[in-house]
């Protein structure tokens, strides 16, 4: 993340920094974030292939996530995430997961694809202290 320390934002922050956003933008947060697992600066063509969309769509997106301040592209496509966009992306998979263990508990016969857009929906509308009540539950 280029050097700088990653903080977490408070709770009603991070509702109003995702509240903001699309769920395409999230869609491109968390691919970066998977990717960057691996090593922190990922290629725009990285994020191309794992999404399954065109350069170009990645590029118009990228544009859109570094005016926001969530990522940040060096020269030669090197893309990585702001300690924000890590801050988002990071809680927007922990609660993707939380949702996909929990929808099919509510018996809805949702093939395992419902049951990840579902999750994906979900995960944005639902408040930052969902997570805080699994945190208590382990």
């Amino acid at each position: 993340m280029m050097g700088e320390e990653i903080k977490e934002p408070e709770s009603s922050r991070s509702m109003e920094a995702i509240s903001g956003l699309t769920c395409a933008h999230l869609k491109y947060l968390a691919a970066i974030y998977e990717l960057s697992v691996l090593t922190p600066e990922v290629f725009s063509a990285e994020i191309a292939r794992k999404l399954g969309v065109t350069k170009p769509s990645v590029a118009v997106m990228l544009g859109s996530l570094i005016k926001k301040d969530l990522v940040a592209k060096e020269k030669y496509g090197k893309v990585c995430l702001t300690g924000k966009g890590f801050c988002i992306a990071q809680r927007y998979i922990r609660k993707i997961s939380f949702l996909k263990d929990r929808i099919p508990e509510m018996d809805l016969k949702l093939s395992e694809e419902e049951t990840e857009k579902a999750a994906c929906a979900l995960a944005k509308v639902l408040p930052d202290s969902l997570l805080n009540t699994e945190e208590q539950e382990v």
